[in-house]
């Protein structure tokens, strides 16, 4: 048992040295000069499909990138963000929208998210419920936008239209709940940090010599999975975590002196916190 405990590290750093040894191989073997270098340009590269199937496939070969750009800023350098998807998920978005009509749109509808969301609560209906009811909000919203710039002539804002109602909605959600269990202090960073990472993996993703390297290279992806474990496993410094706002704490009240009121008012608190649990779980 002792001996499989000890073997753990040594196996654990030749996976991550494959993540990195296996995409050079790749790359070095599409060298015009050796005999290989036909077939891996044939079958492990995407230089030979047409514009628009390239184009679209940007959208998935960037992923990763983004998800090297969010370890870093979480863990490197510490600022805490709406979860680890959400900047992702918004940047795929800007790629669509582009970065200003994007995030205008974005602060908007996390604005009248989190107006209504306290309302909802109210209701004490469901999480699916509650989502839905927001998903409803937001693809109103979207069109009352579309109709007001049709009609002052505004057609290049018309592209929020393609902006995915699901990414919103999420995002919106993290934030307003980040309100409710942390504070408007913490909302305001941790949305700005997420919608800031978002926009640099957005100019990343413009850049023209990137996108031809994961279509030329596509097992750089390999790469990036070993950049990930690196930066978790030797560049965990949160070098500036102290620059985030202090977690705002609730105040419980003392089982001893409960009323019948704060009793049922206790009992509500358990059941939103379920919730707020059930929500973390399917957002996050």
């Amino acid at each position: 048992m002792d001996k499989n405990k000890n073997n753990a590290p040594a196996k654990r750093r030749w996976s991550v040295a494959l993540l990195f040894l296996i995409p050079a191989l790749l790359m070095i073997g599409k060298l015009s000069a050796l005999p290989t270098s036909s077939f891996l340009w044939q079958w492990c590269s995407f230089a030979h499909l047409q514009s628009l199937a390239a184009h679209r496939l940007q959208y998935v070969l960037f992923v990763p990138i983004g998800a090297v750009e969010v370890v870093f800023f979480r863990q490197t350098l510490g600022f805490r963000l709406l979860g680890p998807f959400r900047s992702i998920l918004i940047a795929v978005a800007f790629q669509i929208t582009g970065i200003l009509a994007g995030l205008v749109f974005l602060v908007m509808i996390i604005g009248v998210i989190v107006a209504i969301r306290p309302g909802l609560k109210k209701l004490r209906l469901p999480y699916f419920a509650r989502i839905s009811i927001m998903l409803s909000a937001v693809s109103l919203i979207m069109i009352l936008v579309i109709l007001g710039c049709e009609w002052m002539g505004l057609r290049m804002v018309e592209q929020v239209a393609y902006f995915p109602i699901v990414v919103i909605c999420l995002t919106a959600e993290g934030f307003s709940r980040t309100v409710f269990k942390e504070g408007w202090g913490s909302a305001l960073w941790r949305g700005g940090m997420t919608a800031l990472v978002a926009v640099l993996i957005t100019l990343v993703s413009e850049i023209p010599q990137v996108s031809n390297l994961l279509l030329e290279y596509p097992e750089v992806l390999l790469t990036q999975v070993g950049l990930i474990i690196l930066i978790a496993e030797f560049l965990d410094w949160r070098l500036f975590e102290k620059l985030n706002p202090a977690r705002k704490k609730r105040k419980r009240a003392k089982a001893a002196k409960l009323t019948v009121p704060a009793a049922a008012a206790a009992g509500a608190a358990l059941a939103e916190s379920r919730d707020e649990a059930e929500e973390q779980t399917q957002t996050l």
